[in-house]
């Protein structure tokens, strides 16, 4: 019976090395598969390995004290790497050699996340406890900068036509003046949409001297931009061939871009901003039709509704109809005009319909020495020097009075005397003046007014008209008789705020 006993025997030392290995953890009341287990195995694992490593490998303890390798634990990796460090110094440098290539890597990723959170909490810290300043955005050269997006817009069947996105973004100038950066304003506070006059691109709201002046008010009270492109760029607003494209654009632009910005909370259906309108001349006129086309089917155009209008030096059709709030902006020059606007506003505008608002600009106005200077204030190129020599070159052919600094007649009828001006400070001239100069580097010249940004969304022809329309439309500015003007227009702006809310239907 004693080999019997002996084979007993092996066999509980057996079932104890694999009890061992396998731990059921009983006494603990847990089971096998259990999530505690895995990581009670885990712990016991990492101790052994520990205790593999810094042993000096020599096994005459174990031979003084009669035990062998039977006696060690096994214990099986599951939370860990079955990793060999080695033993003594060896094993020691093996592991120094794991953690930098592990955990250094690890601490130099956190390092750089905790950076960029700090400056994020920096910035909300500054945005919260009140800026230094708000400004519109400038480039490198202190010039006006307009981030222009221009997307080609497609609706079936066959509507299709270019529109110009300027959304209201700010620069924010932290105390001290030691920081500044962007902030976007996903949903803008309103948006409003541009039409120019005839022979002028939707482009130039944003070079033209007195367009980029409103362009800049409105996106710093947070106003997004849109301007759509006439049928024939150069031509005049048409209804028959730009009304409907006009609505059914407009009303895809709001669906796609702006019900995802201005979506509630949750994801809950887009309250959308206020919308309004601006017209000048020719755009004014359409405004006009639209509104009234607004008034008659709003189910046909929503969302796609005007809030409040302002329509620049020009009168409305006798048998257009609305009540939105109007602003109406005449020039003194252009009398005319004046008693038409009148005439309408008398039988249209009456009690119960939207207020309405008649803006007279204050006449003719000197072209003096430094206008240009003053006019482009954020653009080195046009010095106190340059400025002057433009009124010099402007009094020598009879534009502009040398003594009293009014313009003589009205500019259209000199175009000759102005296109010889503006051809001697357009583009390509001074980049050859400044290929001549050690002073001056070609690629730093630009357009007046046009920053490098703005100039690389420009098409060649738009280029072209931002070489001239600086002075053109200056000089016709000064004449008043028909052209658009920024006077007034932070009061438009203001009656938009007051009286323009969001409308439901």
């Amino acid at each position: 019976m004693t080999p019997n006993n002996n084979n007993s025997d092996g066999g509980n030392a057996a079932s104890t090395a694999a009890a061992s290995a396998y731990p059921s953890g009983g006494g603990s009341g847990v089971g096998n598969n259990s999530l505690i287990n895995l990581f009670h195995l885990g712990y016991r694992s990492l101790v052994a390995q520990l205790n593999d490593l810094f042993s000096d490998g020599d096994m005459s303890n174990s031979s003084v004290t009669g035990h062998d390798d039977h006696s060690k634990e096994v214990i099986r990796c599951y939370c860990l790497p079955c990793l060999k460090f080695g033993h003594g110094e060896r094993g020691k440098s093996n592991v120094k050699t794991i953690f930098g290539l592990i955990f250094v890597p690890l601490f130099l990723l956190t390092f750089f996340l905790l950076d960029d959170f700090g400056k994020v909490v920096v910035r909300n810290m500054q945005l919260r406890q009140g800026p230094g300043g708000i400004m519109s955005n400038r480039d490198e050269n202190g010039v006006i900068d307009f981030h222009l997006n221009r997307r080609l817009l497609k609706e079936f069947p066959g509507h299709s036509r270019e529109v110009l996105l300027l959304s209201p973004s700010l620069a924010v100038q932290g105390k001290g003046g030691a920081h500044s950066f962007e902030a976007m304003i996903k949903c803008p506070r309103g948006i409003l949409y541009l039409f120019h006059g005839c022979g002028r691109y939707a482009a130039s709201f944003f070079y033209s001297p007195q367009g980029r002046k409103m362009v800049e008010m409105a996106t710093e009270m947070g106003i997004g931009i849109v301007a759509f492109t006439k049928s024939e760029e150069l031509g005049c607003w048409n209804w028959a061939n730009d009304g409907d494209t006009v609505k059914k654009l407009a009303k895809k632009f709001i669906s796609s871009r702006l019900s995802k910005a201005c979506a509630g909370p949750n994801g809950s259906d887009a309250v959308y901003p206020p919308m309004y309108a601006f017209g000048a001349s020719s755009g004014g006129s359409f405004v006009g039709m639209l509104s009234s086309q607004m008034k008659q089917d709003p189910e046909e155009y929503a969302p796609f509704l005007f809030s409040a209008a302002n329509i620049q030096i020009m009168a409305p059709n006798e048998h257009d109809h609305w009540d939105i709030p109007t602003v109406f902006t005449t020039m003194s020059g252009d009398t005319q005009t004046s008693k038409r606007v009148q005439d309408w506003v008398n039988n249209e505008m009456q009690v119960g319909k939207g207020p309405y608002k008649i803006i007279t600009t204050s006449g003719r106005k000197p072209i003096h020495v430094n206008h240009f200077a003053r006019v482009f204030e954020d653009d080195r190129q046009m010095s106190d020097r340059i400025s002057g020599s433009i009124h010099q070159d402007l009094s020598t052919l009879g534009v502009v009075n040398s003594s009293t600094d009014e313009v003589f007649a009205n500019p259209r009828f000199a175009k000759d005397a102005v296109m010889s001006i503006w051809q001697k400070y357009d583009l390509l001239s001074r980049k050859e003046v400044a290929n001549d100069s050690k002073h001056v580097d070609a690629s730093d010249v630009h357009p007046f007014g046009v920053s490098k940004r703005l100039m690389r969304s420009l098409k060649k022809e738009e280029l072209d008209d931002a070489d001239s329309i600086w002075l053109i439309e200056e000089l016709n500015v000064a004449w008043d008789e028909h052209e658009i003007t920024a006077e007034g227009f932070e009061d438009v702006l203001e009656f938009f705020l007051e009286n323009g809310s969001a409308r439901l239907e």
